[in-house]
């Protein structure tokens, strides 16, 4: 009895304190939702062109980027193309790491320590890893050979020549040390072959014979005879392929390392540790939190000396014989060919992830430092030489890139090739790593965007698990650079030179609230897919080649975590501390590791579901979210949980509003709305819970994105089960506070539990006609005041001023108003739409900042009865004044970009953008259904 009443009262604690864990996690996450802490808010790279920089101005810009609400910086110095500065208007700054690079670098990094900053440290001017410093024996490897023909009957010892260092890919001679002999300064011997002379088909490894034991590398002679026959002697050597960083700034010119040898990574990384320590000391108490790898682009057939010992190490036989196939493929049979080539590619990804990345985490723990990198890559457009999961796992934090209105489909134009978040979302999932870090915004549209263009790519971006952003970029400017400043040639240009710099922070607690929460929750999928053993094995963007059906995700998992820790219970996929799986699918290509195989087979024994084909056969529950005409694809979603909250981040694809019946697989919780934009949490009284789901109206603005959140919590009161109308599309919803508006004209019904409630909605408009007094700066062109008698885009008036204006411009407009007193009615200002951003002012009180779709304030409160005063500030983009200046020939913009898109159009050419206030200006009076 005493036992009993023990488990009762443990029982009921566990219940206590379960409740109490649920309740204080959604308190600090409302908290939290409403201003995001540091970790979720978006950092930039600080591009520091040409390493010359500006203290003041370094400060003046580090405490500009803490006002916008970023989280930090990767510093970032980078050199130029010829064609990004033909006037060459940016000086040359210090070498990089120098002394005088050093004291930026320590500044820097004590002021953003002062505002609370995050602060990271590209390992080079530029990328790939390298710089001055490295020495031939530490940097980048190819193979070389040279060939001769010897005969049975010679036998005396044969000289055979030093390998000529062929031209690089450009036919250029390659930038590498030569001893006074005429030969490299690093050179290390690695294999003679001899091959029957003359083939070039249907060669097998029998054939050949590895002399190296009868070759003297210091008089270079081979003393072996030829059983019989005439025999090609190939003398194979590893030297320096010559790879230099690929735009370091001009005195920081110098070679790439080794990436697969783990002396070379540590020299590198060792080198960065013991120049900063001195000046910064322990790098735990400073603002510097990580170092950064950017992708790893080289181009050059890499080898490394260790890799044929690492090859038989893992592949049980000799790799010296398959020499020839990395010159002459074609000699060698289709399938030996891609045996050894899949085991020649393995090897390289061992050896690059572990003496690598993993040696770069390694030496930057130690110190404590965080390692960031773009592990392998990443994407489909260069030679990745490593299996990515795993590569990306080896890391602190993964980090990937999309870009801003470019693609670059593959040849069968499904695959984005520069969208590489759903691989860097999967890695940091299944290796528990917490961010998922993007480069976001890569762009070659100089100044040509506002934050309602970003904002669609980067809501993408975390429907595939981004969790925090790194803007490409923030140019540093140095005094003097003038408007809009100097920028590097691709990127968004990102900084306190922007015209809508001002207006920017909304933009960036957009972002940092979407990312906190994803950051505390835990990603929900109903599948894991199995991608095999190929490499690099890219996974492309979501749904595109793999896809489980409408309404369904998926995670992605490699060999190595389903060798070490996936589980089945219960008849479902466990990856513990990840996630949980009903059914696990399988790549459908060749490489499927034998060993994960045998492992798979005993799981589908205990229970677990494999789809061999046909996945939704194998997945018998209904889509995790769906709406009527989900075959569109006009909705997008992810769904995260933690502690019985489930939280649905939910986005329009199109640019028209989207009102649909939802229906989340979430019974018997209670929805809310979660605003990333305003910060709001609101009730959603519509809905309908059955026993596997709940169905609720919601209407997404053009672009827009909601967290739909499920939680058990008490319902709202009044709360209505559905809304019907006319057509079978539930109206135009928008959830508040108060109740429910809908922003449509029109009859409804309303059902509460059996009851109906018939509603005639009707919306009062009144439409704020001219005239507009309209106020520019001094000294950019436009006249200082001016009249619109109605409302234009600056780019068609016909003053040259206004037509080519760009910055900032206020409109003055008085109206009169009649304010019914009611306390059902809600009043709006609807500007319909702007170019690019805005700040609102009624009768003296701010309004705020508008920057998305729709382009409304709440204006209740504040409107009143009789004349009302309006001021709206309008910042358009850089890119007006740049093509008036283009055509005209003035002056009044300054940077070193000549050219916009590439460097490819000149500024005369490129169309005009509409810019300012367009309307329709509207008040809207509205009733709150409650």
């Amino acid at each position: 009895m005493h036992i009993f009443w023990f488990l009762v009262i443990l029982s009921f604690f566990f219940i206590k304190c379960k409740a109490q864990n649920h309740d204080s996690f959604k308190a600090q996450l409302l908290k939290d939702f409403k201003n995001p802490p540091n970790q979720a808010r978006p950092k930039v790279y600080w591009w520091w062109l040409n390493g010359y920089t500006d203290p003041i101005r370094m400060k003046e810009e580090l405490m500009a980027i803490k006002k916008a609400g970023l989280g930090g910086v990767d510093i970032f110095e980078i050199g130029l193309p010829p064609a990004s500065d033909p006037h060459q208007i940016i000086p040359v700054g210090p070498a990089f790491m120098g002394d005088s690079s050093l004291k930026a670098i320590k500044f820097a990094i004590e002021e953003a320590g002062k505002l609370g900053l995050e602060v990271g440290l590209n390992l080079a001017s530029s990328w790939n890893a390298g710089g001055n410093w490295v020495s031939p024996k530490h940097a980048a490897k190819t193979l070389y050979f040279s060939k001769v023909t010897l005969k049975a009957n010679e036998k005396q010892a044969l000289k055979l020549p030093f390998p000529t260092i062929t031209p690089d890919k450009q036919g250029k001679p390659r930038p590498i040390l030569y001893d006074k002999n005429g030969k490299p300064a690093y050179y290390e011997e690695v294999a003679v072959l001899a091959l029957p002379s003359g083939v070039s088909s249907g060669l097998d490894t029998s054939q050949i014979i590895n002399v190296s034991r009868f070759f003297d590398s210091k008089t270079e002679q081979l003393n072996w005879t030829p059983p019989s026959g005439q025999w090609d002697i190939y003398r194979y050597i590893c030297s320096n392929s010559g790879e230099q960083l690929i735009r370091p700034t001009p005195q920081s010119v110098g070679p790439i390392i080794d990436h697969f040898d783990s002396s070379a990574t540590r020299m590198h990384v060792m080198y960065f540790i013991n120049r900063l320590k001195p000046l910064i000391g322990d790098f735990g108490k400073s603002a510097l939190k990580n170092l950064y790898l950017a992708s790893y682009e080289a181009k050059e057939f890499t080898w490394t000396p260790s890799l044929p010992a690492t090859f038989k190490q893992l592949h049980g036989y000799d790799l010296h014989k398959f020499l020839p196939a990395i010159f002459h493929k074609e000699w060698y049979s289709a399938s030996l060919r891609a045996s050894f080539q899949h085991d020649f590619d393995h090897t390289l990804s061992e050896l690059m992830i572990h003496n690598h990345y993993r040696k770069a985490k390694e030496i930057c723990n130690q110190h404590g430092l965080k390692i960031i990198s773009e592990a392998g890559g990443p994407g489909h457009l260069h030679h990745i030489p490593v299996e990515t999961l795993k590569a990306l796992g080896s890391l602190d934090v993964p980090r990937g890139e999309f870009w801003y209105n470019r693609t670059f489909f593959d040849k069968d134009s499904i695959i984005d090739l520069l969208w590489l978040v759903k691989e860097i979302a999967a890695a940091s999932h299944i290796y528990k790593r917490g961010l998922v870090e993007e480069e976001a915004f890569t762009s070659y549209w100089d100044w040509q965007e506002g934050p309602s263009h970003l904002k669609p790519l980067a809501d993408r971006a975390f429907c595939e698990g981004m969790n925090r952003l790194v803007i490409h970029g923030f140019t540093h400017n140095p005094a003097g650079m003038g408007y809009p400043g100097i920028a590097y040639f691709a990127g968004t240009h990102y900084n306190d030179r922007q015209t809508w710099w001002p207006y920017i922070k909304p933009f960036n607690d957009y972002l940092s609230r979407i990312s906190h929460i994803l950051q505390k929750t835990d990603f929900v999928a109903d599948v894991l897919y199995y991608y095999g053993d190929a490499i690099p094995n890219l996974i492309p963007p979501k749904n595109s080649t793999f896809k489980v059906g409408e309404g369904y995700d998926y995670e992605i998992i490699n060999t190595e975590v389903l060798l070490k820790e996936l589980t089945v219970e219960n008849g479902e996929w466990v990856l513990p501390n990840v996630g949980k799986y009903k059914v696990l699918s399988l790549w459908k290509g060749e490489k499927l590791n034998p060993e994960a195989m045998t492992k798979l087979k005993k799981l589908e024994a205990q229970g677990g579901v494999i789809a061999y084909t046909n996945i939704l056969e194998k997945l018998i529950i209904p889509p995790d979210f769906s709406y009527p005409n989900q075959a569109k694809g006009e909705i997008d979603y992810i769904h995260y949980s933690k502690n019985d909250m489930d939280f649905y981040l939910v986005r329009n694809t199109t640019d028209q509003w989207i009102s649909a019946n939802c229906t989340f697989r979430q019974p018997h919780k209670i929805p809310e709305l979660w605003d990333a934009i305003s910060g709001n949490i609101y009730p959603i009284t519509i809905y309908k819970s059955a026993n596997t789901h709940t169905t609720l109206p919601l209407s997404l603005p053009p672009k827009g994105t909601y967290f739909v959140v499920f939680s058990k919590t008490a319902p709202p009161a009044n709360s209505i089960e559905k809304i019907s109308g006319i057509s079978s599309l539930p109206p135009q919803i928008v959830y508040t506070s108060e109740g429910v508006h809908f922003w449509e004209n029109g009859a409804f019904t309303l059902t509460k539990f059996g009851t109906t409630q018939s509603i005639n909605n009707k919306i009062k408009t009144q439409t704020l006609s001219g005239p507009w007094q309209v106020a520019f700066p001094k000294n950019w062109g436009a006249p200082q005041k001016t009249t619109f008698p109605h409302l234009i885009s600056w780019d068609t008036s016909s003053d040259l001023g206004i037509r080519y204006f760009s910055g900032r411009a206020t409109y003055h407009h008085s109206f009169p108003f009649v304010k019914t007193k009611t306390t059902s009615s809600k009043i709006y200002l609807d500007l319909g739409t702007i170019a690019e951003v805005g700040e609102v002012w009624l009768n003296g009180k701010s309004l705020g900042i508008v920057w998305t779709s729709p382009y409304r304030v709440d204006v209740t409160n504040i409107i009143k009865s009789g004349t009302n005063i309006l001021k709206i500030e309008i910042a358009n983009t850089w890119s007006n004044r740049l093509t008036g200046d283009g055509i005209t020939g003035q002056k009044y913009t300054k940077t070193n970009i000549t050219k916009a898109n590439k460097n490819l159009v000149p500024w005369e050419q490129l169309p005009l953008k509409k810019s300012g206030l367009l309307g329709p200006v509207t008040i809207q009076t509205i009733t709150t259904i409650r």
